[in-house]
């Protein structure tokens, strides 16, 4: 992608209190936009992260992702929540702390855990610490919060997912140049 666009998947808030229910939005697509507001002096966007976007399809939902914070975006070593039992059934040889250092929520604490997991996962993990700029700047990028907006899938997502929903014609596509 771009260095201010960027594409995954994520698992979205089962609470409805922003609009999102769960399991109906399985499958749709969001362009996040990373805004400047943070969490007092915990988090937020890294000031080089503001005003990039991210295209998400939802692919999950999260029980434990309640409130404000609607979109849990699912990144290689950044931990596994509260259902830690899937990366080493899918990946024979490795154990569930592999995967985040037994890290469940917030996983690989810098970069150089992203070397415990499988070669395939390695440059999402490396993502997130390059272009997300994970707990860079004292702390920020934890937690971003975000502005979205429900847009039509793009194909580099859903000939991932395999999944492409019924309504996806009524919404429009991200426009790439804006984020040229």
């Amino acid at each position: 992608m771009s260095q201010r666009l960027s594409m995954g998947f994520a698992a979205a808030a089962v609470s409805g209190s922003s609009g999102l229910t769960g399991d109906e939005n399985c499958g749709q697509c969001y362009e996040l936009q990373f805004t400047a507001e943070r969490h007092g002096n915990w988090g937020g966007s890294h000031p080089d992260l503001v005003g990039s976007a991210m295209v998400v399809q939802v692919t999950n939902i999260g029980a434990d992702v309640t409130g404000s914070h609607s979109f849990d975006i699912q990144i290689p070593g950044a931990g596994q929540g509260i259902f830690h039992d899937g990366c080493s059934r899918q990946y024979q040889g490795h154990s569930a702390n592999d995967f985040d250092c037994g890290e469940r929520y917030g996983g690989f604490k810098d970069r150089s855990g992203c070397s415990r997991l499988p070669h395939e996962l390695q440059s999402g993990c490396r993502w997130r610490y390059d272009w997300f700029h994970w707990l860079q700047g004292d702390g920020q990028s934890n937690n971003p919060f975000v502005k979205f907006r429900r847009v039509r899938c793009p194909h580099q997502l859903t000939s991932i997912s395999g999944s492409v929903p019924l309504d996806d014609h009524n919404f429009d596509e991200v426009s790439l140049v804006a984020y040229a």
